[in-house]
């Protein structure tokens, strides 16, 4: 519960662009694994245990935490409330792994988490690492699309799903569109970095529906 408290302080240290200090012991020979949270709704997330409490806002900056290392195969459990309901996740990370925890909306007030799990295989230095995931259920696939010729990036990311490929480091004006609708959400991506790894988010929120973060790692 010790630990539990402390990577909760860290979120919010993290969120607040201060210094970070390391959480979790890896040891020779294990490998660490990252987790974050994430708000996909339209109202605040509150996240806690004990005293220390992490609040996900509904402002684009607010929604996502950093991901922060945790050991590898040990269990973080975490109360996450939203609608005045308060209930317990739990996950378990294997080696090298990276998890998004998703709280997301539901009907007549109800609500849930969804994981979402990467083990990356595509880092290079020279290039940019871009992913796609898809939280919102009214999108059947959803598919990114860059540059002024509409080319596709990423395509058929189905529900819950999520998609990375590398791309040059460009500037690119992106195109989020779904299978079954034609609405298409626009989203300025930037100067993309090389070596830098982001995520574009498709919410089951209007605003905004699509969300687009770097994904930074906790020290």
């Amino acid at each position: 519960m010790k630990l539990i408290a402390l990577f909760l302080l860290f979120c919010m240290s993290t969120l607040a662009h201060s210094a970070e200090t390391a959480l979790y012991e890896t040891g020779p020979g294990q490998d660490s694994s990252f987790v974050r949270f994430l708000n996909g709704s339209d109202v605040a997330v509150v996240v806690v245990n004990g005293t220390a409490k992490l609040t996900l806002t509904t402002a684009k900056t607010g929604r996502v935490s950093r991901f922060f290392p945790v050991k590898a195969g040990a269990k973080l459990v975490a109360s996450v409330a939203m609608y005045g309901q308060m209930r317990e996740v739990g996950v378990v990370a294997k080696p090298g792994e990276f998890i998004t925890i998703a709280v997301l909306p539901q009907a007549a007030g109800q609500w849930k988490t969804e994981i979402i799990r990467e083990i990356p295989t595509d880092f290079n230095a020279l290039r940019a690492s871009l992913a796609l995931v898809n939280l919102d259920p009214q999108c059947a696939a959803a598919g990114l699309q860059g540059g002024a010729a509409h080319q596709s990036v990423l395509a058929g990311m189905e529900l819950y799903h999520m998609q990375r490929r590398l791309l040059n480091p460009v500037s690119l004006i992106g195109q989020v569109s779904c299978t079954n609708q034609t609405q298409v959400n626009e989203v300025d991506l930037g100067h993309l970095q090389a070596g830098e790894r982001y995520s574009v988010f498709l919410l089951p929120v209007k605003s905004p529906r699509v969300l687009m973060v770097v994904d930074e790692l906790g020290k």
